[in-house]
């Protein structure tokens, strides 16, 4: 078990493998380093706008449509 001690501003974001496990039109599975890219680039937007800003980055990766279900939950401590 691991206890991280959050600060106001923090945010934390839960996902389903259905975030992570998805292919482009190479083939390529984004995986948690590919999240981990569009989390970075979206952790410069205010929390509000950054969950949106994740669906999309991985919405633009991804070949098709969802094949498995999709969950992302943002928690911004304040």
């Amino acid at each position: 078990m691991v206890e991280v001690q959050l600060e106001p501003d923090d945010r934390l974001l839960l996902y389903t493998d259905g975030i992570t496990e998805v292919f482009n039109s190479r083939g390529e599975m984004l995986g948690i380093p590919g999240l981990q890219e569009f989390v970075r680039e979206a952790s410069s937007v205010p929390a509000e706008e950054m969950m949106q800003k994740v669906l999309d980055g991985v919405a633009a990766w991804r070949e098709g449509a969802p094949t498995d279900d999709v969950s992302l939950m943002l928690v911004h401590v304040h």
